[in-house]
C-alpha cells in the first residue's frame, strides 16, 4: 500500500469527521449518510493507494482526486456547522468589521449604487478562484510530478483546516446584504450566483478559504513560474478585494484568510514534508513528465 502524505491527511480528516458524527449523532440530521460518506472516502483512498502502481490512469486519478473532494467536503461543512455552536456568529463579525473600519467595508469599496464595470470586474476575480487552482495543478504536474504532489498535500492540509474551523465556528457572511444590492448582473455575476446557489451551504465565511488557498497557490505559481509572478499576485490581490466588494465575506474574513495563507507558506517551508518515501516506494508511480523551463 503506497499511502502518500495527501492520502494520510485526507484519511485523518475524514476519520475526525467520523468520530465527530458518532459523538454528535443525535444533533446531526441523517447522520448515517455522513458516516457512510466519510467512511466511503477513507475506503476509496485506501483502494486507490493499493492500486496506484497497477496502471498509469489509476495512478493519475490517485494524485488528482483531492480536487474533487474539496467541493464535496466543503459542502458537507454547511450541513453540520451548527452542531457545536447552534447559531451563526455574524452579528459579532459584522460589528467587528464596522468597529475596525468605521463602516461596513463593502459600502466603502462599492458604494451603495455600485458600478456595472467594477461589479463585473470583481466578480470575474472572485470566479477566478475556480480556475487558478486546477490550472496551477496542471502546470506543476507537467513540470514535475513530485512538485505537484507537494502542492496538493499543502493545499489539502490548508483546506481541511479551514473546513474544521467552519464546522466549529459558523459564520454565514453578509449574504443577506448582498441579496439587497446585487440583482441582475453580467456574465460573471450570473456564474458566481449559479455556483453559490448550487454548491454552497451557509456558514463557511471565516477565515476565507478563497483568500487562504489563493495566497498559497500564488506563492507556488510565482515561485515555480517566474514569468507569471505578477499575474499570480494580482489575482490574489483582486480576489481578496472581490470577496468583500461582492459581499460574500466580511473584511475580517479576508484578514483571517491572508494570515492563514501566510502561516501555511511559512510552516510548509520550515517543514518540507515529502509526498512519499522514495526508499520504500520508489516514488508514487512512473508518470511521464514534461519538464518546463
Amino acid at each position: 500500500m503506497n499511502l502518500t502524505t495527501t492520502d494520510r491527511i485526507t484519511i485523518l480528516y475524514n476519520f475526525i469527521l467520523v468520530i465527530f458524527t458518532v459523538i454528535f449523532r443525535v444533533k446531526i440530521a441523517v447522520y448515517a449518510y455522513h458516516l457512510a460518506f466519510n467512511l466511503s472516502i477513507i475506503l476509496i483512498v485506501l483502494l486507490l493507494s493499493f492500486r496506484r502502481k497497477s496502471s498509469l490512469s489509476l495512478c493519475t486519478v490517485s494524485l488528482w482526486y483531492p480536487l474533487v473532494l474539496y467541493g464535496l467536503l466543503y459542502y458537507q461543512t454547511g450541513l453540520i456547522n451548527r452542531v457545536v455552536v447552534p447559531q451563526f456568529l455574524d452579528g459579532f463579525f459584522m460589528h467587528l468589521d464596522v468597529r475596525i473600519f468605521g463602516e461596513f467595508p463593502a459600502f466603502f469599496l462599492r458604494g451603495k449604487q455600485g458600478n456595472a464595470f467594477f461589479d463585473e470586474f470583481f466578480h470575474f476575480f472572485y470566479f477566478s478562484y475556480y480556475l487558478i487552482i486546477p490550472l496551477t495543478g496542471i502546470l506543476l504536474f507537467r513540470k514535475d510530478v513530485k512538485l505537484f504532489e507537494r502542492f496538493i498535500f499543502q493545499l489539502s492540509s490548508l483546506f481541511y483546516l479551514c473546513f474544521l474551523i467552519y464546522i466549529l465556528l459558523p459564520v454565514e457572511g453578509p449574504i443577506t446584504v448582498r441579496n439587497e444590492y446585487y440583482h441582475q448582473g453580467g456574465l460573471f455575476q450570473t456564474m458566481v450566483d449559479f455556483i453559490y446557489a448550487g454548491g454552497e451551504n451557509p456558514g463557511a465565511a471565516f477565515p476565507s478559504s478563497h483568500v487562504a488557498a489563493t495566497f498559497l497557490v500564488a506563492w507556488w505559481g510565482s515561485t515555480h513560474f517566474k514569468r507569471m509572478k505578477i499575474p499570480y499576485w494580482l489575482t490574489c490581490l483582486f480576489l481578496s478585494i472581490a470577496t468583500v466588494y461582492c459581499m460574500f465575506h466580511y473584511a475580517v474574513d479576508v484578514i483571517g484568510g491572508l494570515l492563514l495563507g501566510v502561516l501555511a507558506v511559512v510552516a510548509f517551508n520550515r517543514v518540507d514534508i515529502k509526498p512519499y518515501d522514495d526508499e520504500t516506494h520508489g516514488g508514487t508511480c512512473k508518470e511521464s513528465r514534461v519538464t518546463a523551463k
